[in-house]
């Protein structure tokens, strides 16, 4: 390999020479034609030394699949975030929660003779129990229903957080530096 030389102009232009060119004419930037040295005298004169070229980072086999799955979590879980949100808002969970008193006690105290006798009357007729336990499943579905998908919600927005952290930790992690 040809080393390069700092050639000084009887004018002070400096001029990179090559070994290769000694005893050759060259032109200078200025245009002026000057004789590079022989070999021995290229020798004495002051080495020029390379750039370096700046150090390019390529990307691993395993920063690529850690981008790749990240990117894939990020966006199958905003997507499912979005729909869990649209059709299970966080609120209604507590919505469902909030089941008045009265309901559930009732206003036995205030209940007159013939209310008290229609509720005994039902409460002790054939199908009263699986009534009772229809609505009360129906209802229990429901909050399961809302519980599951505030929980899948919960899962989706921490798969999220975990596509961005995969997704900042591959450019974070140094691949194979290439020169």
């Amino acid at each position: 390999m040809a080393q390069t030389y700092l050639l000084t102009t009887p004018d002070g232009e400096e001029v990179h020479v090559e070994s290769s060119q000694a005893g050759e004419m060259i032109t200078t930037a200025s245009g002026k034609t000057v004789e590079v040295p022989t070999l021995s005298e290229l020798k004495k004169l002051p080495l020029v030394e390379k750039e370096q070229a700046p150090v390019r980072r390529e990307w691993s086999v395993g920063q690529s699949i850690m981008f790749v799955v990240g990117l894939l979590l990020l966006l199958g879980c905003s997507v499912s975030s979005a729909f869990l949100y649209q059709i299970t808002p966080l609120e209604s969970l507590d919505k469902a929660r909030e089941v008045p008193i009265e309901l559930i006690e009732g206003d036995v105290e205030q209940w007159s003779m013939k209310d008290t006798l229609d509720f005994w009357a039902f409460a002790t007729s054939s199908q009263a129990l699986g009534d009772m336990r229809g609505n009360a499943s129906r209802d229990r579905y429901v909050l399961d229903v809302y519980e599951s998908r505030q929980t899948f919600l919960i899962l989706s927005v921490a798969g999220v957080v975990l596509g961005l952290v995969l997704m900042g930790s591959a450019f974070a992690f140094s691949g194979k530096s290439r020169s």
